[in-house]
């Protein structure tokens, strides 16, 4: 059997807390900019194994 970091106990709990950590900064977030980043952030935590963001490699 292979072990899935993705899916791990440590990395289902990390993604949680991240995820709480960015809701709580959605009410808060002040500009456009700010939403952009927490957006990246969450699509991190859903998909890290996908390329993200205007600095992915080509």
């Amino acid at each position: 059997m292979t072990h899935d970091p993705i899916s791990s106990p440590a990395a289902i709990e990390t993604r949680d807390a991240l995820l709480g950590a960015i809701r709580a900064q959605i009410a808060a977030a002040p500009n456009a900019m700010t939403l952009l980043r927490l957006a990246e952030a969450y699509a991190w935590t859903v998909a890290p194994d996908q390329p993200h963001g205007s600095r992915e490699e080509k």
